[in-house]
């Protein structure tokens, strides 16, 4: 009586799991983003906002989609590897918000466009 339930416990102590699904969902975004950005700058509806980026984008549109890419690959990697934190939830759940919101623009933008 008044303890904590599992259920509980499961939103306080992220599992393996629920990391890794997150970790692919930010994949997945990731994805969709660079397609979207790309679409974007090739037509000349947007501009790369972040520098570096701007730069490897100018070099190289292959390294472009391939940082873009390969770097939630890794942090998919590294989730197998290590212990599920709390911080981690936190930090991956922010970046998936933020993700999601660089989306919802690249889908206002398109919406302006056709």
């Amino acid at each position: 009586m008044g303890g904590v339930t599992i259920q509980e416990l499961r939103i306080i102590f992220p599992t393996r799991k629920t990391l890794i699904i997150a970790g692919i969902l930010l994949l997945l975004l990731a994805v969709v983003d660079s397609f979207f950005t790309d679409f974007g700058i090739q037509k000349q509806y947007i501009t790369e906002a972040n520098p570096l980026m701007a730069f490897i984008y100018d070099t190289s549109i292959l390294g472009f989609y391939a940082l873009k890419i390969s770097l939630p690959c890794v942090l998919l990697y590294l989730l197998t590897m290590i212990e599920p934190k709390r911080y981690l939830k936190l930090l991956i759940g922010s970046a998936l918000l933020l993700y999601s919101v660089v989306l919802v623009q690249h889908i206002y933008w398109l919406s302006l466009v056709f």
